[in-house]
């Protein structure tokens, strides 16, 4: 029938969707890293690259709100199912905004915060690995609940340590000798990155939401 026809290429789009995404927070955490060790060539990773992902992973995202409009799945989740990829694309969003920053201003980190940083980026992909595998839970045939809350609440407890190093860090660079301006421009570094893993758990919140409501 044709419904489910729409609905399997829901499915279809969605895992699309999650792996372009993971390719950008990957994209995005290397090419940071690289940064961090004064490597302005991105190891590898251009900021055209990155950009790509992000647009790639927001025409995924229509094309999925185009078939949910054409009828696939009852109208009481179809706006829950936009709702929770529209939250995964936002973290597309927000690791290109981060690669994009320190692409165009190249700030300076003092080699005594660099391990600092890198791990603070570290955690972040290990974060979106977990709703990665969160999401692909839920989206398998009947879903799988208890494998899904597990890993929502991992990501839960990464970003929580994500905050608690950034807060340590931030608080290590303003009682440094630093400029005021460098400190601010390292606060502003340590807050972009930060983001990616707030908009990560707030993405399995809204998971954790819609899996309230069903499992498709």
């Amino acid at each position: 029938m044709q419904i489910f026809k729409k609905e399997k290429r829901v499915v279809e789009v969605v895992l699309e969707h999650i792996e372009k995404t993971t390719e950008c927070v990957e994209a995005t955490t290397a090419g940071v890293k690289a940064f961090v060790f004064d490597d302005y060539s991105g190891a590898g990773i251009t900021v055209s690259r990155v950009n790509d992902l992000e647009s790639e992973a927001d025409t995924l995202l229509r094309e999925i709100r185009d078939l949910l409009y054409s009828g696939a799945y009852l109208p009481l989740i179809r706006g829950d199912i936009y709702r929770l990829m529209s939250a995964v694309d936002d973290v597309a969003n927000k690791a290109e905004d981060c690669y994009d920053f320190f692409h165009y201003q190249k700030p300076r980190i003092p080699e005594e915060y660099r391990s600092q940083v890198v791990a603070i980026l570290e955690l972040t992909a290990g974060c979106f690995v977990e709703l990665r595998k969160a999401l692909k839970a839920y989206f398998k045939p009947k879903g799988e609940i208890d494998t899904l809350r597990q890993h929502t609440q991992k990501v839960s407890e990464l970003e929580s340590l994500i905050d608690d190093n950034e807060e340590a860090l931030t608080a290590q660079i303003f009682d440094s000798a630093l400029d005021k301006s460098d400190k601010l421009h390292l606060r502003q570094c340590l807050s972009l990155i930060a983001t990616i893993s707030d908009t990560i758990e707030d993405a399995a919140d809204e998971l954790q939401l819609t899996s309230m409501k069903s499992i498709v």
